[in-house]
C-alpha cells in the first residue's frame, strides 16, 4: 500500500491539537443544537413534555450535561485563544507554547467551576 502517501505531515504539537480539537467541539456543538431543537419541538403537549422531563431530568442525561459543558466552555476558551493568536499577536513563536498552555489551564479552570455545581446537583 505504497502508492498512498498525503502530501503533508502533521505534528502532534499543543497548537495542533488545540486546532483540531477546537473543530470537533464546533461540530458537536451543531449536533448538539440540532438535537435541541427536535426535543423542543416535540414538546407540544402535557404528556409529552412530562416525558421528556423524565428523561431530561435522568442522572445519564446529567452526566451528558457535563460533557456538553465541557464542549462548550472549551470551544469558548479556545476561540479567545484564537481571536488572541489572531489580532493580539499571540502567535509569537517565542511565547506561542506558553500561551496554550495557559489557555489550557484557564479551560480547565472554567470547566471545573462550571461543572461542580452540575455534579453537586447530581449527587443531591
Amino acid at each position: 500500500m505504497n502508492w498512498y502517501r498525503p502530501s503533508a505531515s502533521y505534528k502532534w504539537h499543543e497548537g495542533f491539537v488545540a486546532w483540531v480539537l477546537h473543530r470537533v467541539t464546533g461540530l458537536l456543538l451543531i449536533l448538539y443544537l440540532f438535537a435541541h431543537e427536535w426535543v423542543i419541538s416535540n414538546l407540544q403537549n402535557p404528556q409529552s413534555y412530562s416525558q421528556a422531563m423524565g428523561v431530561l431530568e435522568s442522572p445519564v442525561f446529567k452526566l451528558l450535561e457535563v460533557g456538553l459543558w465541557l464542549v462548550a466552555a472549551y470551544h469558548a476558551v479556545n476561540g479567545l485563544r484564537v481571536v488572541l493568536v489572531n489580532f493580539a499577536g499571540a502567535a509569537e513563536r517565542s511565547n506561542y507554547k506558553t500561551n496554550v498552555w495557559i489557555f489550557w489551564v484557564i479551560f480547565a479552570l472554567v470547566f471545573v467551576a462550571g461543572a461542580i455545581p452540575m455534579l453537586m446537583g447530581l449527587a443531591g
